[in-house]
């Protein structure tokens, strides 16, 4: 983005666009109040006309078979009818004929006109040129009176006194004043009298349909008119230099008559009547648009230096983020239109004239004229800075005036979707995202290009593709992935956003969401708290694994006193969670506490809460909705995402409850433990009390069994002597001993083990086992007693001694303090071994580790480890 300017830095619009006030009228052009000169200076004034005309190549071609018939030079159709659709240059083309003739001097030299009279060999325009202009729009069937006292009453009245003024009109007086038509002899006179003569004769179905009403004879003025015109071709078709050009709409649907049936009569009729005219379209070929929005819209767009760097940005955000884009963005085609069509973005333009221009109300040129001019009057007001090309984003719904051309391409109901949806809840959506979403506005923007897009003249294409969605909104520096997150959003929160066939589109019914929120409105906080009480004893695996679980108990002090392991969860609301687990510690129903060591504590974090709140409304709310009488009437695809919504959201509970119970706590000396929590969640971990497991594993706090050298300690720090109850207190009790799985399983192993080995003894009754295997029986009693150095007893006869092998081995490793993994992964292995003896030795040459000596000797000693310690001067 290094030097990329943005188009408001570049470019300098003609200075109407800012100087008015919106006006309809500001690109519509009425041919009567040019002739009349009541139009604006820029149509009037035959010099600014050009300068702000495009030269089309199909207006270029007519003018010169025009030219060329009025000088004699050519041989063009002497009866031209001009068909575009709505706002497609009709008027404009006529506008430009007209100054052709009118204005000959003033533009003789112009550099539009001149290559056309190059190629027909004149030196000039041709001179006294006779122009009648008939526009239907703004002449009265009621008729008008003239500066010479006498009343014109009819079409032909108009074309006899603009082309011969008071003696022209006395050729065509009676058939003026009986409103009947002349016949073909008269105008053929006419003509031959006053040629070259150009006619002018545009809206003549509006005329014709408000000569419906005045009564001629037997018959109307409607069809006395048409008659007229079947004559009028004939006499210009038979004098040599007149040219007529008539233009008339595509389709009725641009008839503004009391009904559509009326409109198609009336068009099948002029058709019949004027079908014998030869046809010439003047349509703005696709690759000239830019080039009549820039000449129409701005005096100056900047150095070509400027363009190629904004476009060449894109490209490379393209290139970059291919796999986001359609690949004709990365077209060396795309590229060129993409300069032709600076400031705009080629998709913004293809956007008004594929979309919107076959839609019946809307004006093509002279619609997407008056649209983009209210767009960069906005852009100049604001100056955003992601405006490198005016891209469909920055049509701003926001500007009364620009949603006001958008929404009566639909219905005015659209102005409250506009309003609620585009304005109001997609902002709430950047805002609940934050950050980037919400600095450049993604979610306002998205629901804008997604509101254009729904605009279509085809009901099949109306609506966007995400792809299109990203065309129409990106630009570099954000990443392409954020959209998804957005439309996802925008799809649960807007009430008008439809998903079809994978388009997003608007449309007047509301969507589930708004029957979803309805619902939603009704769901009490009794009701959410209730479900995420439920949701959370689901989630916490209670029952299936090796703890014990205890789901948010009402008080700390009602958590069971049990010698197993005890997973306690505690209430997701709760406000100082390390207070409500050291009251748990204390005491159990009034009493104190005596298996402390055995529990294990899973605190939330309360910043979740609300958005669990949240989600779990909406699930509610969903849940009402599917089990409502309105849902069977629904159509497959509201129910299917009903049910999609369900799932999703479901999936999403389950997982924000994982990601909010992530703190697992153990009983420390004073209060409470932080145990280290894990830096992302454990594959394929479902339930909370999975979640501790593997946790409490990874720390090595959690074990399956201990070796009998543990005990060895625990009956040192006892005297040589402990009964086997007290071996397990010690264990469920005593904070800091590991946590087993099984106490007494675990326990009774290690007694057996260390039994068997000769390490410890114990002692029945008069009965000492030591060197053997130990009766089942005996370890059940709890008074028996385990003793630390017994005298071996002789063996029953039988029984084999074993004898050490031979070929003893010595393990040195020699590894660095931070990179201790392999020696955990070999201790893991020695834990196998038989009779063997660890020696670790720790060389800390700096003396670092003298800090760590009090807490590594009581940790090591807890565990009945010999410890020695050698220290050296440096």
């Amino acid at each position: 983005m290094k030097g990329v300017k943005r188009v408001w830095e570049v470019c300098e619009p003609h200075p109407d666009v800012f100087s008015r006030d919106p006006d309809p009228s500001l690109f519509a052009i009425s041919l009567f109040h040019v002739a009349q000169g009541l139009a604006d200076k820029d149509y009037t004034d035959a010099e600014r006309f050009f300068l702000r005309t495009f030269m089309t190549r199909a207006l270029a071609d007519l003018l010169e078979r025009v030219l060329g018939r009025l000088s004699g030079k050519g041989r063009g159709a002497p009866v031209l009818r001009l068909e575009t659709p709505f706002g497609g240059g009709k008027t404009h083309t006529m506008t430009a004929l007209y100054h052709a003739v009118c204005s000959p001097e003033a533009l003789d030299e112009h550099e539009v006109l001149r290559p056309i009279l190059d190629r027909l060999g004149l030196e000039a325009l041709p001179r006294d040129v006779r122009v009648a202009v008939l526009d239907g729009r703004g002449l009265d069937v009621r008729g008008r009176t003239v500066p010479e006292g006498f009343t014109i009453r009819t079409l032909w009245g108009e074309l006899a006194y603009q082309l011969g003024g008071r003696e022209g009109y006395e050729l065509l007086a009676e058939a003026d004043r009986t409103l009947t038509s002349p016949g073909g002899r008269q105008l053929t006179e006419l003509f031959e009298r006053y040629q070259p003569a150009l006619v002018l004769m545009d809206e003549v179905l509006e005329y014709l349909l408000k000569a419906r009403a005045v009564r001629v004879g037997d018959s109307s003025l409607m069809e006395q008119t048409g008659t007229f015109l079947g004559e009028l071709t004939s006499a210009v078709s038979a004098t040599p230099r007149s040219v007529l050009v008539l233009a008339l709409p595509a389709s009725s649907l641009e008839i503004p008559a009391e009904s559509q049936e009326v409109a198609e009569r009336l068009f099948q009729y002029a058709k019949k009547v004027l079908g014998r005219m030869e046809l010439v379209e003047t349509p703005v070929a696709q690759d000239e648009i830019f080039g009549v929005l820039r000449r129409r819209l701005f005096q100056n767009t900047g150095s070509e230096r400027d363009h190629r760097k904004a476009v060449e940005a894109l490209r490379d955000y393209y290139d970059e983020y291919a796999r986001f884009f359609p690949d004709r963005l990365r077209s060396p085609d795309y590229r060129e239109r993409m300069l032709a069509a600076y400031p705009f973005h080629p998709e913004l333009i293809d956007l008004l004239y594929e979309r919107w221009g076959p839609h019946p109300q809307f004006q093509r040129t002279r619609g997407a004229l008056r649209l983009l001019a209210l767009v960069l009057r906005r852009l100049w007001s604001q100056r955003p800075g992601s405006a490198i090309l005016i891209q469909p984003h920055h049509v701003d719904l926001a500007d009364r005036h620009i949603r006001g051309e958008v929404v009566r391409l639909l219905d005015s109901g659209f102005d409250a979707i506009v309003t609620g949806d585009v304005l109001g809840r997609s902002q709430e959506v950047d805002r609940a995202l934050g950050g980037e979403y919400h600095r450049e506005q993604l979610g306002r923007g998205a629901a804008t290009c997604i509101f254009l897009y729904s605009i279509s003249a085809a009901t099949r294409d109306a609506g966007a593709t995400e792809e299109e969605i990203r065309t129409a909104l990106l630009r570099p520096e954000v990443n392409p992935a954020m959209v998804s997150e957005v439309l996802g959003r925008l799809r649960e929160r807007l009430w008008y956003l439809r998903y079809r066939d994978r388009r997003y589109l608007f449309s007047a019914r509301p969507n589930l969401n708004k029957m979803i929120l309805d619902f939603e409105n009704e769901i009490t906080d009794e009701q959410v708290e209730g479900k995420i009480a439920e949701w959370l004893v689901e989630v916490s695996g209670k029952g299936k694994g090796v703890f014990q679980v205890v789901v948010a108990p009402g008080e700390p002090q009602s958590v069971p006193d049990c010698a197993q392991p005890t997973l306690v969860i505690l209430p997701p609301g709760v406000t100082n969670p390390e207070e409500w687990m050291v009251q748990a510690l204390e005491s159990v129903g009034g009493n104190i506490r005596t298996n402390k060591n055995m529990l294990v504590f899973l605190a939330p974090d309360t910043t979740q809460l609300a958005a669990l709140q949240g989600l779990v409304r909406r699930y509610l709310a969903l849940e009402e909705v599917a089990h409502s009488p309105s849902f069977r009437e629904m159509e497959p695809e509201d129910r299917e995402q009903v049910q999609e919504q369900l799932r999703e959201k479901r999936t999403g509970i389950e997982g924000l409850f994982l990601k909010m119970y992530q703190d697992v706590y153990r009983p420390g000396v004073s209060g409470v433990k932080k145990v280290s929590s894990a830096t992302s969640a454990f594959p394929g971990v479902k339930t909370l009390d999975e979640y501790a497991r593997q946790l409490l594993e990874k720390n090595g706090i959690l074990l399956e069994r201990i070796a009998p050298e543990y005990l060895q300690g625990v009956l040192q720090e006892n005297g040589g002597e402990v009964s086997l109850s007290q071996v397990n207190t010690i264990f469920t009790g005593v904070v800091g001993q590991p946590l087993l799985k099984n106490p007494k399983e675990a326990i009774t192993g290690a007694i057996r083990e260390g039994v068997r080995q000769g390490i410890f003894g114990v002692q029945a009754g008069s009965r000492t086992f030591v060197g053997e295997e130990v009766p089942e029986e005996v370890l059940k009693n709890g008074n028996v007693v385990l003793i630390a150095s017994p005298k071996k007893q002789e063996k029953e006869p039988g029984t084999a001694v074993s004898s050490p092998e031979s070929g003893a081995i010595t393990l040195t490793v020699r590894t660095s303090a931070n990179i201790l993994y392999p020696l955990l992964q070999a201790a893991q292995r020695l834990r196998e071994l038989q009779g063997a003896t660890v020696l670790l030795r720790v060389d800390d040459p700096t003396g670092a580790m003298r800090r760590l000596k009090q807490d590594l000797e009581k940790l090591l000693r807890d565990y009945g480890c010999t410890v020695e310690w050698e220290e050296r001067q440096s």
